[in-house]
């Protein structure tokens, strides 16, 4: 990887490291179709079921680029290179390791933990009582839900500011700095801004619709008293217009960005894609 002069480095705008993704995913892509083509000629696809599809290849692909200490395609193409601003530095290997482990596994390890933690929650034999169980199994759908939204909030952040690219990057502290080539005009980096601001007021505006902490309290107290719910298990506000094809209930907007995220059911983990929502009438 090519080393800056510490005396003149200049950060790589947002539209240059979009435009380096952007390559660089296009050609991960294709090396994804090709190794999965090779793995399926070896029958070998059931060693890399548990992983996303891109997995393999986004590793491959970073062993043989930032890895090595080399450039990405995409890097190359626009002329940027990775940096810590703060201390003026090329990011060492280790840190470059972890950016590349919490950008391919980091929502993946988050929501297996969570998983984990409320298989145990819910399991007969611990000795929490049913409020201490609902309270956390709300905690933890709310989490859930969160998770995605958190994710736009970044790239907002990054539409903004042009600084840390994905979250990893962000706990890496790896940013770009431009080493050679043209800029893009100016006139590129205000329109990226303003779709920062667009993105943060969609996020804004999906944190107003979800239930605050006293309406959980509310209905918690309901539940204890007795009282069936007949609310979306998500938000536990609206009323259910919406199910899965395992049977469970919720609204349409939460079973929908629940389901972008990832293709489960909320309740018991039955695989359900967007396709496969079907909507409740008269409700």
């Amino acid at each position: 990887m090519n080393q800056p002069k510490k005396n003149n480095l200049r950060p790589a705008s947002q539209a240059e490291i979009l435009r380096a993704h952007q390559r660089d995913n296009d050609f991960i892509s294709q090396m994804s179709e090709s190794l999965t083509d090779l793995l399926h000629r070896y029958n070998l696809q059931r060693f890399f079921c548990y992983f996303k599809s891109e997995i393999p290849a986004k590793l491959l692909y970073f062993i043989v680029t930032s890895g090595l200490g080399n450039q990405t395609l995409g890097e190359e193409y626009t002329g940027i290179v990775q940096a810590n601003l703060n201390n003026r530095t090329i990011p060492s290997l280790m840190t470059r390791i972890l950016a590349a482990i919490l950008e391919c596994f980091g929502d993946q390890m988050l929501l297996k933990l969570l998983d984990k933690l409320q298989y145990k929650i819910n399991k007969s034999d611990n000795e929490l009582t049913p409020r201490a169980k609902f309270f956390l199994n709300i905690v933890l759908n709310r989490t859930r839900t969160i998770i995605p939204i958190l994710i736009l909030v970044h790239r907002g952040l990054f539409y903004l500011y042009g600084r840390y690219y994905s979250i990893g990057r962000r706990f890496a502290r790896i940013d770009y700095v431009k080493v050679y080539g043209p800029r893009p005009h100016s006139s590129v980096s205000w329109g990226l801004r303003i779709l920062g601001c667009v993105t943060i007021a969609q996020c804004l505006f999906h944190f107003w619709q979800s239930k605050n902490s006293i309406d959980d309290i509310v209905i918690h107290e309901k539940e204890l008293d007795g009282t069936i719910s007949t609310n979306c298990q998500l938000c536990l506000e609206k009323i259910p217009n919406a199910t899965t094809p395992c049977g469970h209930l919720f609204c349409w907007t939460c079973l929908s960005e629940w389901v972008r995220a990832r293709n489960r059911c909320p309740l018991c983990r039955e695989s359900v894609t967007s396709s496969r929502i079907i909507p409740l009438m008269n409700m």
